[in-house]
Order: structure tokens, then sequence, then C-alpha cells
């Protein structure tokens, strides 16, 4: 038996992944206060979901305390596109480019703190997020690269969206081994 298939190591995925349910529940409910509409968590995937190229721009955190890993927003175009209307009441090729970067790490850094909020009450310890990094190209395959040397069936993924608009994000839990 494989340290990765050990009782232990399959109670501790089990555990992280309804810590990640829980936050992709809190980003679904933060998300639709800016959206205006409800957001639904999709339910959790695995990392191949990171490899497919609909979701290119992404804010990508850092973890650390009681948990540590990563975090990550990733957005698809018409996403990025209906996000950056509703942020800034504008089309996107129209807004700076620094105006665009700036909404779209603070609404990352918004869910992103509420999600390990949730997380971090449960497990009633304190978790901290790094200052946002947007990626504007490959950013979930980025992450999953990231995850080298880590152990890579620990990437909890889940799609928010808003049912009947343009509104998908991918919000990926990425916890260390």
């Amino acid at each position: 038996m494989t340290a990765a298939t050990t009782p232990d190591a399959a109670a501790r995925r089990q555990r992280l992944g309804e810590l990640a349910w829980l936050g992709a529940q809190r980003a679904a409910e933060v998300l639709a206060g800016f959206a205006g509409s409800s957001v639904q968590a999709g339910p959790l995937r695995a990392e191949e979901v990171l490899k497919s190229p609909p979701f290119e721009t992404g804010v990508i955190f850092r973890v650390e305390g009681k948990l540590t890993g990563q975090l990550a927003l990733c957005l698809d175009l018409q996403s990025r596109r209906a996000l950056v209307r509703l942020l800034l009441d504008e089309d996107e090729p129209e807004a700076p480019p620094d105006m665009v970067a700036s909404a779209l790490c603070e609404l990352a850094n918004i869910v992103a703190s509420q999600t390990v909020s949730a997380i971090a009450d449960v497990l009633g310890a304190s978790i901290s997020l790094s200052v946002p990094e947007l990626a504007l190209e490959r950013a979930a395959a980025r992450v999953a690269e990231e995850r080298a040397g880590h152990a890579r069936d620990l990437i909890f993924a889940s799609e928010l969206a808003a049912p009947g608009t343009e509104l998908r994000v991918l919000l990926v839990i990425a916890p260390d081994a």
C-alpha cells in the first residue's frame, strides 16, 4: 500500500474535499452578491479540469497557516469581460488595463478571503492569503504545473456559475500534501 492510498491519506483527502466544498459554497455566496443573481457551486472536480483551455485568466494566492497550498479563481474570456462590465461599468477594451487588473484582483481577494475564512472557522485556526497574483494567460494550467512535487490528487476545483449569464469562475483549492 503506497502512502497515497493509506487509510490516513484517504481520510485526509476526504476531509480536505469537505473543506474545499465548504469554501466553494461560501465563494458562490460572495460572488452572488457581486453578480446580483444566484451563483451555484458545481461539484468538486479533479486536476484534469485545470488543463482545459477556457480558464485562461486567473488570480492566484498562496495560502498559509493551519492549511497551506494554493487558491485560485480562474475565468474564461466571456466571464472576465462580464466581470469587468459589472465592476467598472464599461467594456474591457475601453477600460484602462491597470483598472481591469486592479478590479479583478480586488474581487478575487474578497472571494478568496471569504473562502479561506469559512475553512478557518471550521478548523478553528488562522489561515492567511498572499498578495493576489494576476495571470492573464494559462492561469488554470499554471496552477496544475506548480503542483509538481505535491499530491496532485489534492486539487479540488468547483465551477461557480450564475445560471442564465456568462459568469463562470473556476475556484481551485490545492492544499499541500
